[in-house]
Formats: structure tokens, sequence, C-alpha cells
């Protein structure tokens, strides 16, 4: 049985997995989104009942989140093997590089970002930080209203809370590696 703060942690992977705000799961389970909160974080445990609505409104079964799991201590993950997403609406082929299990705490990303193109129109906006480091090619990056450049070799660091774009203003192809916390799920 995981401790209190192992079971938030477990529930609050989950919902960003399916994308879920907390407001989402308040309205499906009937459970407050700020007890909900306080379960993630740890602070309380779930009576049974919260559970379970919390798990069915999230679409699993209580179970999920109070079975023993055994991770290893150690993933490698093979360049054949990747998860690899392509994002026609803004030229990305996205690379993943950790292995993406319910337990990681950061997404490893390699970015690949055809010229001219990028996340450039809609900012974007969660939890967690990211950093971005160039390792070829010219990239125009937003955070708020500040507009930084990087080049080859130049990383940046910021809160994800800030509206962030990113956009490839290179002749060629960018190259990008990406470290996100809380992890993004491909």
């Amino acid at each position: 049985m995981p401790s209190k703060q192992e079971l938030g942690a477990r529930l609050k992977r989950f919902r960003l997995k399916r994308n879920l705000t907390l407001k989402d799961v308040e309205l499906k389970a009937k459970v407050s989104a700020t007890h909900v909160s306080e379960i993630e974080r740890g602070m309380t445990s779930p009576t049974v009942g919260a559970l379970t609505k919390i798990a069915r409104a999230m679409g699993t079964e209580p179970s999920y989140f109070l079975k023993s799991e055994v991770y290893p201590r150690v993933c490698v993950v093979r360049k054949g093997k990747r998860r690899v997403l392509s994002f026609d609406g803004w030229g990305a082929k996205i690379g993943c590089l950790s292995d993406g299990t319910d337990r990681a705490r950061m997404s490893f990303l390699e970015v690949e970002l055809e010229p001219g193109l990028g996340r450039g129109i809609d900012p974007l906006t969660h939890g967690g930080e990211e950093l971005v480091h160039i390792v070829k090619g010219v990239v125009e990056i937003h955070v708020g209203a500040d507009r930084h450049l990087l080049k080859e070799g130049d990383s940046i660091h910021f809160q994800s809370k800030e509206p962030h774009t990113i956009r490839n203003i290179g002749d060629g192809q960018a190259r990008i590696l990406w470290v996100a916390s809380p992890p993004f799920y491909l």
C-alpha cells in the first residue's frame, strides 16, 4: 500500500497524463478541487468513497492507485525504440528520450523543428518548469512579454505558468533538447 504522498503523486501523474484539470475532476467526481489538490500533495488521505469517485471520474478503478508497483532502478531508451510524435500543425517531430513511466518527474525530449515553423500562434501555459537547449539552429522563444533569440549552444529555463511560444527563425531545421517538469505525457 503506498504512502499518502505516493498515492497523491500517483493521482496527480494520472490526472496530468489524461490532461484533466482539478476542476475537471471536481465536476466529474463531485469531490472539491481543493480536496483533490490536498490529496495529490500528500496533505490528507482520501476516504475509500472519495478515492472511488476520483478514480472513476478519471476513467480507472481505485485499485490502480493502491497496487504495489515495482519499477526498474534504471530505464534505458534505445534510439530505435523511442516514442516519436509529429505535430503537423507546427512542423515538429518530438522524440521522448526518457522512459515516460508513471514515476517519471520530468520529460526529456528531442525536438526537430522545421524552418519558419513552431508553436507560435497560441501561447502555452501550464504548471511546472522547462529548460530548453538549442543543439542546432536559431529559435525565438517568447516567455511572457519577453522575446529571447537563442542560437546553437544557448539555453533558457523558465516557469511554464508564463505564456510561452517557440519558433524556428533560422534557414535550416532546428534541433532542441527540452526538459519539462512535471512531464509531458506523449
